[in-house]
């Protein structure tokens, strides 16, 4: 089957999406919203005792998590304008439905804002509203937009697979050639550049090749992996084939966390859609190339983060990285060459081959291309997950999109990059999420998460408590990254409980540059990142502990 039968075939199976005379209601939510489903029911009643002949679709999350439901209503008539409404319960529903479906009152007082080349009176329009005119969603472009459980919308809506179809057009080092010139960086946290690690897999010598998709958040604040795969799950498949593609893979794992059963559940069945399509198996689209995709339900751990302790759970052995005498590129699961890469940066290239690579090279800054996806959490007013340029400010998420620190307080400290990220202090946010300024003030990008904590905050307790998380979550192979977090923990805890002494901070300075020095993997040497910038920005704080023996938190 080719791409153009592929496109008709969907088109025929959900022409409605492009029927410009019809209704369409849009409920948008994540799997664990209880409200979403009675809203949906809600309009469905409404629609049969009025007998108005409306579609109903529900879709996955936004990323707005606090506002969901929301919902989305397209009317015939107004094809270029969508009205959205937030925490819609099944009440607003029936209103929605009476007022705006029926007698043509959009309900301002009800509305979060529109969409369109049109302004509705009385509600804001989208580009007003810093939470959507500071984001550019690359990686999460469909999500909110389509049912994730349907590769026809996936198709239709949001040109699914016309990346794949142009990929397998072109030669493998084309593909990775036109990837290059997007300046496209892998979103796992060390900023590689993904098409050196498309041609070094390429490259490798071996007629058995494999491809990893890691798609699991082992930050405990972070929401992309399970975001993209229960709001838009083709998308990350089908960057991972084009992948797949440019290095000769014949076999492809998707590890994802276990206890995600709705996830799970969403990225299996859009599996078995794509072998229906005959988008999985033998001759993709007409092309010579095969390949399965396989899912692994692994356990969330940050050790695991690092791609070479990824292949050893894959190989069923325990999450320790290993020294690298040679890349998993070359050598990699099962001793084979394996491209590993993270499932932002799969969601990305899709969406890079749909468009091209100039496109994509035109956002963000010189050295750090395209978007970034950016979890809110902590001490701020709106936790969502969004995604920006690279080269928007820390001050921009937490202020403008996040709201800020709640009840009025002040921002304390704002860690970002996850678990191993170091703390900012709320005069110093101005600082672009890029590569090279997190590099500059000795940070990283990480998981993308920014964590914000109040005023009311002591220092010291926030770096007792990072590191001992790090801590657990040490695989134990490393001498500087076992003993040094050990050590740096009973040490905080000591300050903490105003047992500590002067010689407390030497001694955490020289444990956290040894192990920044001496870790083999990429955890031991962020690791003690949270203490050593903690140290640097709040000394106040260590010295009251330790010479007023009091904790600054308690005023």
């Amino acid at each position: 089957m080719h791409f153009e039968q592929i496109y008709n075939r969907a088109k025929s199976e959900c022409d409605y999406l492009l029927d410009r005379h019809g209704i369409k209601i849009y409920v948008s939510s994540s799997a664990d919203n209880s409200t979403a489903d009675s809203v949906f029911r809600s309009f469905q009643k409404e629609m049969a005792k009025r007998g108005i002949k409306a579609r109903v679709i529900t879709t996955g999350s936004l990323g707005y998590y606090e506002l969901e439901p929301v919902v989305s209503i397209e009317k015939p008539g107004e094809p270029d304008i969508t009205v959205l409404y937030h925490n819609v319960t099944q009440e607003m529903a029936t209103e929605l439905f009476n007022d705006y479906l029926t007698n043509d009152n959009p309900r301002p007082d009800m509305a979060f804002c529109s969409t369109g080349s049109h302004k509705i009176s009385g509600i804001p329009h989208i580009s007003e509203l810093p939470l959507f005119n500071l984001q550019n969603r690359i990686a999460l472009r469909n999500c909110g937009h389509l049912d994730p459980g349907s590769i026809e919308h996936y198709i239709v809506l949001g040109k699914g697979y016309a990346g794949l179809s142009r990929a397998l057009q072109m030669k493998q080092t084309d593909v990775i050639q036109a990837l290059k010139k997007s300046g496209l960086r892998g979103r796992g946290g060390a900023g590689y550049f993904s098409a050196d690690k498309w041609q070094a897999c390429h490259d490798a010598e071996g007629d058995e090749k494999y491809a990893v998709c890691n798609a699991i958040d082992a930050d405990p604040q972070a929401r992309t992996a399970r975001l993209l795969i229960e709001s838009d799950p083709h998308s990350v498949l089908e960057g991972f084939l084009i992948g797949a593609y440019a290095v000769g893979a014949s076999h492809c794992f998707i590890c994802v966390n276990g206890g995600h059963t709705h996830a799970v559940k969403t990225l299996r069945k859009a599996i078995e859609q794509m072998r229906q399509y005959g988008l999985l198996g033998k001759d993709i689209l007409g092309s010579n190339f095969s390949t399965e995709i396989e899912v692994k339900e692994l356990s969330a751990c940050l050790v695991a983060g690092e791609e070479t302790a990824l292949l050893r759970v894959l190989e069923e052995r325990q999450a320790i990285p290993y020294l690298r005498m040679t890349h998993p590129a070359t050598s990699g699961y099962k001793n084979r060459p394996t491209l590993v890469n993270n499932i932002e940066t799969l969601s990305s290239v899709s969406a890079i081959f749909q468009n091209n690579p100039e496109w994509a090279s035109g956002i963000g800054t010189v050295k750090s291309r395209g978007t970034k996806v950016i979890t809110l959490s902590g001490r701020i007013a709106r936790k969502y997950t969004v995604e920006v340029p690279f080269g928007t400010t820390l001050r921009s998420l937490v202020q403008d999109i996040g709201g800020g620190v709640p009840d009025g307080k002040d921002i304390k400290a704002v860690q970002f990059g996850g678990p191993t990220g170091a703390y900012f202090t709320g005069s110093s946010l101005d600082i672009p999420v890029s590569y090279e300024a997190m590099e500059e003030a000795d940070s990283i990008i990480g998981s993308g998460t920014v964590e914000v904590f109040g005023d009311d905050t002591c220092a010291v307790e926030l770096a007792r408590d990072a590191i001992s998380y790090i801590q657990t979550q040490s695989c134990g192979k490393c001498v500087f990254c076992r003993e040094g977090s050990l050590q740096m923990s009973q040490i905080l805890a000591d300050i903490a409980d105003n047992r500590g002494s002067p010689r407390d901070l030497d001694l955490l300075t020289e444990l956290g540059e040894g192990m920044k020095t001496g870790s083999i993997c990429g955890l031991g040497q962020t690791a003690p990142a949270p203490v050593l910038s903690s140290i640097k920005l709040f000394r106040s704080d260590y010295d009251a502990h330790i010479k007023e023996k009091r904790c600054p938190a308690n005023k």
